[in-house]
């Protein structure tokens, strides 16, 4: 006789995820584990609500759980998954890069306006995104500006190769390179734009962040260092000098450095976008962007 299959009914599988999940501190448990199965079963969240009595097969289950006891280690879920949705756009994401998240939209909301512009008045416009990691900056903007070309840097060379089968998969590759360099060095090239979310967490913080922070996303591209802003005083003046006349450095930052970052910018010959608003807030309120225009 053929060996029989042990089935599990959708809604015990996803009580016992969520105890789990509870236990290791995860507050958004119950849609966590809905988020996992509909992963390992490629079904959608709405046939998980609807059908809680549908069985689910033992292999698929046991892939399900071990994914569960990772995220109880508390793994990022956009690890487990592999992707994180940013821009309207799915990204693939592992350990090297960063986790895209919401509040640096605003960093290409303000790097696409200024593309149009650039674009409008000569026909083109070309852009470096300073720490790339899985290329969510370069790649959204040349996303929403046909006429935009651009290189993503950054110096994991593991992030380079991700970023670069983000950009073929999301239809971009023709007009994105992305190498493997430290902020700048050896780069000759002149660029309109230059976008970077740089590391700003100060380094006596880092151990407070969430564990899925402070355990799992890559250090290097959260480390700023004792203040936060080791890597604004590299990138700003390498941006100086990677600029065409009157070119625009968009940057993010950490809530309470707007001062300084403004101050580091004016020692180095730039000037807000937008003096009447030079530091632009999230959604929460935070100081999350400069944008900044070359002088001289």
């Amino acid at each position: 006789m053929p060996e029989q299959k042990t089935l599990i009914k959708i809604s015990e599988l996803l009580q016992q995820a969520k105890q789990s999940l509870k236990q290791a501190g995860i507050k958004t448990a119950a849609l966590e584990v809905r988020v996992l199965l509909c992963h390992v079963c490629k079904i959608t969240e709405v046939e998980v609500i609807a059908c809680p009595d549908r069985l689910i097969e033992g292999q698929q289950a046991e892939e399900f759980f071990n994914l569960v006891a990772r995220r109880s280690q508390r793994i990022p879920l956009a690890y487990l998954l592999g992707v994180r949705e940013f821009w309207g756009l799915e990204f693939h994401v592992n350990a090297h890069t960063l986790i895209p998240r919401p509040e640096t939209e605003f960093a290409v909301e303000i790097a696409v306006l200024c593309a149009r512009r650039i674009v409008k008045q000569s026909g083109q416009v070309r852009i470096l995104d300073m720490g790339t990691g899985s290329g969510c900056l370069l790649i959204s903007i040349l996303h929403e500006v046909e006429a935009a070309t651009g290189i993503g840097i950054d110096i994991d060379a593991s992030a380079v190769e991700l970023a670069g089968k983000n950009a073929k998969k999301l239809g971009v590759g023709a007009r994105a390179q992305f190498k493997s360099m430290n902020w700048g060095d050896g780069l000759v090239e002149t660029f309109d734009i230059i976008v970077s979310n740089p590391p700003y967490i100060q380094s006596d913080d880092l151990q407070g962040l969430m564990p899925e922070i402070a355990l799992h996303e890559p250090v290097g591209a959260l480390d700023g260092g004792t203040d936060g802003l080791d890597e604004y005083r590299k990138i700003i003046p390498q941006a100086h000098r990677l600029l065409n006349r009157r070119g625009v450095l968009v940057l993010e930052i950490g809530d309470g450095q707007a001062g300084d970052v403004l101050g580091l910018l004016a020692n180095n010959h730039f000037h807000p976008l937008d003096s009447a608003q030079p530091v632009i807030p999230d959604l929460a309120g935070r100081e999350r962007i400069i944008a900044a225009l070359k002088v001289c």
